[in-house]
Order: structure tokens, then sequence, then C-alpha cells
């Protein structure tokens, strides 16, 4: 019988790629969508959330994650397997709880796919209306392009996907590094103030609030061994991945927040955002850079959006890939397809499943951006509750299985540490959760059920395949 530690068998289907360390850093950084985080959700971060402290709680986020990757890469050297928490998870707290956790991660990346589809063809139809002059269509006309796109591109190899990323995230970057040097070579509104730093400011407004929408820009790490097969070098790749992933979303993020603040003066920051957060990033884009760095930014915005659903499509379709070469799933879901390497039949299913919910949207005529919150909320509940499992898991095994000796702080003591930032970022959602979704008490506790409801569904599964099917039962995990 196997072991965890034992390679996988030479039938078991494989992807195949030749990412390296910046393919694989563009590939997780585009899922972040910084330029996205920096126009959408800074300012609102400011407004409903820690006002001049915001910058701060980037940093504080950005520790919890930095902890928790470094036992999430103790563990990959440990147990060289494909399949990231879900397969992490089963290894640490058993089958059961891994299937359940591995369904909620699929449903965390397919609610990315499906939200930002109508999000996509709003601000798509509003460059091409507002900007270009060109007609004005439904929102659902331009999702139907970005979801040409992203079918197109998830069937085929990831190292093309990479690369589109890449100029992508590239384009994003620049646009934010011109308007953060055109904020610090003048100065800001009334010269360059530390307040935001200061520990007076740390807990303006709601700290709990702010805490939790840091904590989720975040995301998308798991990718970093979630492609295992399809980077060159994993040892070496995966680390300098993942860690400069972190390092740079901090310093972007927690850099340009406090630009922010002082472009619009710290005095009149907060109250300014809160009266119009999207204007008041555009004005100061417009005042510190100029208009063409606006229209640069808007058109940019949309490849971001693009990027984000590519790096969620792939990594749903390998979740998918995963466990269906289990047995959970039909196993036709787990071909690999003979000259792209990819996991294209997998992929083609994520694609039909994200258009048909979005034509259910359609049909029955759901406001889109209320729909966009809404899945968007249960994809980070969904995300940060899997993470807080997945920071238990991890001790537990290494632990177990004497792999934590000669490094407990990376086993131990840093997953643990993790396990508390995320388990506190758990309970703000929970009580905070119609804030995420923008609905009313009753539709986020539906929400609410149903997204703890799969964990549920995957733990009776589990049981099901336990007794009646246990060859598939014994594979949960990538085992």
């Amino acid at each position: 019988m196997r072991t965890l530690s034992d390679p996988l068998d030479d039938k078991d289907p494989k992807l195949k790629g030749n990412l390296g360390t910046l393919g694989l850093f563009f590939s997780v950084m585009a899922f972040n969508a910084p330029l996205v985080v920096v126009i959408g959700v800074i300012p609102i971060m400011i407004a409903i959330g820690n006002g001049l402290g915001t910058p701060v709680l980037f940093i504080i986020g950005g520790l919890i994650v930095a902890a928790f990757a470094t036992g999430f890469l103790r563990m990959s050297e440990v147990l060289a397997r494909p399949g990231a928490f879900y397969a992490y998870i089963t290894a640490g707290l058993g089958k059961k709880i891994g299937l359940g956790s591995g369904l909620a991660m699929l449903l965390a990346y397919f609610c990315c796919c499906v939200g930002y589809l109508p999000f996509g063809g709003i601000v798509l139809g509003s460059l091409v209306s507002n900007t270009l002059h060109g007609p004005d269509l439904p929102w659902y006309v331009w999702a139907l392009v970005f979801w040409l796109i992203v079918a197109v591109l998830g069937y085929l190899r990831v190292d093309f996907s990479a690369k589109v990323t890449a100029v992508v995230l590239f384009g994003e970057l620049i646009v934010v590094f011109i308007y953060d040097v055109a904020i610090l070579a003048r100065g800001g509104a009334e010269g360059l103030s530390a307040a935001p730093f200061s520990p007076s400011n740390w807990f303006d407004g709601s700290f709990a609030i702010g805490l939790l929408l840091a904590a989720g820009m975040f995301g998308g790490y798991e990718v970093t061994v979630l492609f295992r097969d399809e980077v060159r070098n994993p040892a070496k790749t995966i680390p300098r991945a993942t860690y400069g992933l972190i390092a740079c979303a901090v310093v972007i993020y927690a850099t340009t927040t406090w630009l922010f603040i002082n472009a619009l003066g710290t005095d009149d920051a907060v109250s300014l955002v809160t009266a119009d957060p999207t204007g008041a990033m555009d004005s100061t884009m417009v005042t510190f850079g100029s208009r063409f760095l606006l229209d640069a930014a808007t058109v940019l915005v949309n490849t971001s959006v693009l990027a984000v659903l590519v790096c969620a499509h792939n990594v749903g379709a390998r979740y998918l890939f995963n466990m269906s070469a289990d047995g959970v799933f039909p196993r036709a879901l787990s071909g690999v397809h003979a000259r792209h390497g990819s996991p294209h039949i997998a992929s083609m299913v994520m694609s039909a499943a994200a258009l048909a919910v979005n034509m259910v949207v359609v049909v029955l005529n759901i406001d889109a951006m209320a729909f966009y919150a809404a899945v968007l909320g249960v994809a980070a509940l969904t995300g940060i509750t899997v993470q807080f499992v997945t920071a238990i898991a991890i001790p537990i095994y290494l632990k177990r299985t004497g792999n934590h000796k000669d490094h407990v702080m990376k086993s131990i003591v840093l997953p643990l540490a993790a396990a508390a930032g995320f388990g506190s970022v758990v309970m703000l959602s929970i009580f905070r959760f119609p804030i995420l979704t923008g609905g009313s008490q009753t539709v986020s506790n539906l929400l609410l059920v149903f997204v703890y409801g799969v964990f549920a569904f995957g733990f009776v599964l589990a049981c099901a395949l336990q007794r009646w099917r246990p060859e598939v039962y014994k594979r949960i995990g990538r085992q």
C-alpha cells in the first residue's frame, strides 16, 4: 500500500507544464488583481474599515499569511502532492474533513469564475460606451466576451495562460507604480505624513472589518502548490513564488494606501472617501497623474478582471481534475490533453457550468452587481475557512509523522499562529456577512447555510464512499 510520501502511480493522470518562478508568480499575483484592489477595495476599506489606520492592516494580514505560508511550504516539502489544501487537510485531519474542504475550495474558485463574469461585463460595457463611445449593450453581451477568452485559455497549456496574465499584470503594476511615484514626488496634498502608521490610528473606525477585507486581499497563493506538476524544479520555484507574492502584495497595498490617504490629506481623507469612494480615487489619479493615467487604469481594470477569471478558472479546473483523478467525480473528468498537458475536460465543464449559472442570472433578471457581491462574499468566507482548517491540519500531520523535528517553528508554531489569525477572520466574516454580500440578514443566513452545507455534504459523501466504494475512499486527498 502506498504511503503519503510515496509517489503517485504511473497510471495516475498527471498534468504537464514548464512554469518558472516568474511565470508562477505572475499567475498567482494576477489572481489578486492589484489594480482592482487599489481602485475598488482600498477606498472601501478606508470608508467602512479602519480609516487612517488601513495601511497597517495590510501588514498584519501579510504577517498572518506569511506565517501560514511557512507551514504550507514545509508541508509541500514533506507531502509532494498536487491538491494543495485538499491534500493537506486530508493528510492531517482525515478523508472526511478533507473531502468537505476540497469541495468547499472548488466552490470558492467556481464562485470567482461565476461572479467576475457579470462584473467584467459591467466594467467592459462602461469602457466601451463611456470611454470609447461605442454601443451601449447589456452586461451579459460583454460578459460573454470574457467567457469565451477564459474558456479558450483554460483549455490550452497553462504556460500560455501564464504569459497572458504576465502581460496584464505588468500593465497594472506600471499604472500603480506611476500613481505612487507621482504622489510621492509631489508630497501629497499637504506633505507626506506618517500618521497612518501611528499606533494612535491603528484602531480607527472598524478594525474588524478592515482586517477582514485586508486578509481577503492575499488569496491565490495556493496555486503555487496546486501547479506542482506544471512547474520546473518545484523545490525552488514554489517557495520563491509564494514569498515573492506575499512580499509584493504587502508593499504594494500598504504603500499605495498610505500615499492615497496623503493625496487626499490626512485630515480629510476619511470623510472624502466615505462620501465618494470611487470619485476620491479617480480625483487623485487625475490630480497627481493625468487624465491619461485614469483612462489607462480604466482599461487595465478590465484586463485585471480577465486575469482573475483565467486564474480562478485554471485553479477550479485543477480541483475538479484532482478529485476526479481520485474517483470522487467521474474519472472521465481527469483527462489530460495529449498536446497541451492541460485538464481540458475539467476545464470545459467549468466553462459550461459558469455559463449556465450566468444564464440563470439573465433569465431571472437578477441584479448583476448584487449577484457579484453575494457570490464573491461566499468565495471569501469559504476560502478563509478552508485556510483556517489547513492551518490546523498541517502541524497535526507534521507532528504525527515526526517531520516537525528540527523545524518546530515552521511546522508547529507559525501554522498555529496563522490558525489563530484566520480563526478570528472567520468569526468576523460570519458576524459581518451581510456587509460582504450586500443582502439582507435572511439572504446572508441562507448563504451561510449553503457554504457550510457544502462542507457537510463532502463529509457525508466521504462516509458513503467509505461504506460502498472503499477503493475510491482510499484515494481521497490524492493518496
